[in-house]
């Protein structure tokens, strides 16, 4: 045997004398080569046949030795390829058309192997550990020790709460009014619905109040005075809603349809986030989704929802007569996190305001490159010609305004930094023009009213009486009124009892005024037979 030097090794073991450029290849190194190629043929590519010693087609140059070790090289390559394809250690090829059929089947064999009691037993354990949770989740509730009930109500799975540094830690919320905070709003309710029932026939008279107040008597010699100027339908179904002015105190009712004119409301869109920024105090600013609207985070503490807020401004317009709709990332759709952790500081007004379809969704559902939260909330005003309640700082800076478009007559509301958030909101304009001194006034009626001809002024976009008496119904059930707002519902519940304009009044109508007199003065006032309270043609319901 020659030295490893002159020799090549083949796959199939055997060694053939290595052929240099100038010499003629021996028999036994065509032997070879023939031998492979029988073997290992059906898988090789096509070379040019290997010619014997006796053949006249004999390499006799360098460039067929070059050719012939050339293909021992690619022999290697394949029979490596083939080697690592059908070696077991690798387990299936995952683009064999048969693989994922035989994971299938594989899968089916473990099932099948599984026997039925196994599976059943299985089911009595998960539903035995889910019974554990819920007595070791109801043993927490037992404890009386304050911080440690708290600690565990927090840890519970059903649990809702909001992150809150004032609060140094999480706050519970309820899904439902606790008996406290009801009882609030039902005895603000009660205070409303005693005014608005205090002259209808169908309360009986030894519970009617006569001893008014001034500011009482001058309300319903006003809705007396308005009652008596307008026609007959101007208070049924199908009439334009009532519009109160907030000039002055007591407010003043406008009537939108005249003679010779209707008043055209224009609707409202509030920028929510805008409304959130209002109230960040003064040096915690934040603008928060400023610019281009990013992928919003699963939860941060500091876009919690103050949801009085929006609530506050929606009943601003909603007494003044408007359409009203508030815009909110869609960050804010899925309110509470699968931890139950709530993006809204208030779950029970939320969910009522997202139902009554006052709060709405903005997504970027075209994913444009150039989508930026306050063009897409200013475009839905611009659209209808709307109201735009939101905040200058999430304009661009480089754009002009001129005051001509909704998005460009910016109100904003601003809110005191006190418990309740006092709020403060002008819908009107100064503003001085480039190399002007003075100032220019966009007046509250070219703010909140169509004038003149507006291509956008249609009554799609009106709210009509019997649904402004409906929501103002629905919104009197979240939070007590505060005085301002009182008054103005007063005087609207009050007007279409007085017009008996048999307006749906939900939770604010004469079963309720029974129900609330029950509570509130049944108890200590026992001489009065509460069953007869309020009678129908002189007969008790």
């Amino acid at each position: 045997m020659n030295s490893e030097e002159e020799q090549l090794l083949t796959l199939d073991g055997q060694f053939v004398q290595r052929v240099s450029p100038n010499t003629t290849p021996s028999s036994n190194t065509y032997e070879a080569i023939a031998h492979m190629q029988r073997n290992l043929g059906q898988n090789l590519p096509d070379f040019p046949p290997v010619a014997g010693p006796e053949s006249s087609n004999a390499p006799e140059n360098g460039q067929e030795n070059w050719e012939l070790n050339e293909a021992i090289r690619i022999s290697r390559e394949e029979g490596k390829s083939r080697q690592s394809a059908s070696n077991t250690r690798f387990g299936f090829n995952r683009n064999h058309r048969h693989f994922h059929s035989h994971q299938n089947n594989f899968r089916d064999d473990l099932e099948e192997e599984v026997p039925k009691e196994k599976w059943t037993q299985l089911e009595k354990d998960l539903s035995s550990l889910v019974d554990l949770l819920k007595t070791v989740e109801s043993k927490k509730l037992e404890v009386q020790e304050p911080s440690q009930k708290y600690l565990n109500q927090v840890e519970m799975s059903e649990t809702i709460k909001i992150y809150s540094k004032s609060d140094l830690g999480f706050r519970i919320l309820g899904i439902v009014r606790s008996d406290k905070e009801q009882r609030r709003i039902d005895e603000a309710n009660w205070n409303m619905l005693r005014f608005v029932f205090s002259r209808d026939s169908r309360v009986h008279e030894s519970i009617i109040n006569l001893e008014w107040t001034p500011m009482e008597k001058e309300l319903l010699s006003n809705i007396d005075d308005f009652i008596h100027r307008q026609e007959k339908t101007a208070f049924r179904a199908g009439a334009l809603s009532i519009a109160i002015n907030f000039d002055d105190f007591p407010p003043n009712l406008t009537c939108r349809s005249k003679k010779n004119e209707t008043i055209l409301l224009r609707p409202v869109v509030v920028d929510g986030v805008a409304v959130l920024n209002a109230t960040y105090s003064m040096n915690k600013t934040r603008s928060p989704f400023y610019g281009r609207a990013p992928e919003m985070p699963l939860y941060h503490d500091t876009l919690n929802y103050p949801v009085k807020a929006i609530f506050d401004v929606i009943m601003n317009f909603l007494i003044r007569g408007h359409k009203t709709v508030v815009y909110l990332p869609k960050y804010y759709k899925d309110y509470i996190t699968p931890d139950g952790i709530s993006k809204v500081d208030d779950v029970v007004a939320f969910r009522k305001l997202v139902e009554l379809e006052y709060v709405q969704f903005l997504e970027n559902g075209d994913d444009r490159r150039d989508w930026v939260w306050f063009h897409e909330v200013s475009k839905k005003a611009d659209d209808i010609g709307a109201v735009f309640v939101s905040a200058i700082e999430y304009r661009r800076r480089t754009a002009e305004i001129k005051y001509e478009k909704p998005s460009e007559r910016i109100i904003t509301p601003c809110f005191f930094n006190a418990p309740e958030r006092l709020m403060v909101l002008e819908p009107t304009i100064r503003y001085k023009e480039p190399g002007s001194t003075r100032y220019k006034i966009i007046t509250e009626k070219e703010i909140l009213q169509f004038c003149g001809e507006d291509e956008h002024s249609t009554l799609c976009e009106q709210l009509y009486l019997d649904k402004q008496i409906e929501l103002i119904c629905h919104l009197c059930q979240l939070y007590p009124m505060k005085a301002l707002h009182r008054v103005c519902i007063q005087q609207l519940l009050h007007l279409v009892v007085a017009a008996k304009s048999d307006f749906e009044m939900p939770s604010m109508d004469l079963e309720a005024y029974a129900r609330f007199h029950n509570q509130f003065v049944g108890v200590d006032n026992s001489e009065i037979d509460n069953s007869k309270i309020i009678h129908n043609n002189n007969e008790p319901i």
